[in-house]
């Protein structure tokens, strides 16, 4: 009975500030736990955006590594084929005055150009151009005023895949 009387002497007012309190107290706690959730869903986004990068840098990297080893493959290939295209240089050279054997090997030559171009490994230009230590090999000079710091001749042909100079060539400079 003394609990009864506790509930009648209380005035309605303040029974309803009670639950307004409790309310308020909720309020907060779901405001607190949003936050929370805002903080933890901030933290996977970042987690996110890193493995995204990573993922990006990890594409690139396996990109480079593979154009890099395409370059070496070639590279090599084409460093063990070199002698071979030298020789067929040195034999245009020599048989100049046979035409039908000298057809036969320009058609060799042919070949060589042909099979190099589909890889796309190109001859390096020199006869006649300026002296570029970048893609030429000086092994000798000629007192030449005229043609100074110009190629003007060439001992031995250079290649280049894409930018990569894989032989420079040897070439004879005036001076």
């Amino acid at each position: 009975m003394a609990d009864e009387i506790k509930q009648q002497d209380v005035p309605q007012a303040e029974q309803q500030e009670v639950p307004q309190e409790v309310e308020i107290t909720r309020e907060q706690e779901l405001e607190a736990e949003i936050e929370s959730l805002k903080g933890d869903m901030n933290k996977q986004k970042e987690v996110y955006l890193r493995m995204l990068a990573e993922y990006d840098n990890f594409r690139k990297r396996t990109a480079s590594d593979s154009e890099k080893a395409k370059i070496n493959g070639i590279a090599q290939a084409l460093t063990a084929l070199l002698p071979a295209i030298d020789s067929v240089n040195r034999a245009i050279e020599m048989l100049k005055e046979d035409e039908k054997a000298l057809a036969g090997i320009q058609q060799i030559k042919k070949q060589f150009d042909q099979a190099l171009s589909s890889l796309g490994v190109e001859e390096i230009k020199a006869l006649g151009e300026e002296f570029d230590p970048e893609v030429h090999n000086a092994v000798m000079q000629e007192e030449d005023p005229e043609q100074a710091g110009k190629v003007v001749m060439v001992l031995q042909a250079g290649y280049r895949f894409k930018q990569y100079v894989i032989r420079p060539a040897m070439v004879k400079v005036a001076v």
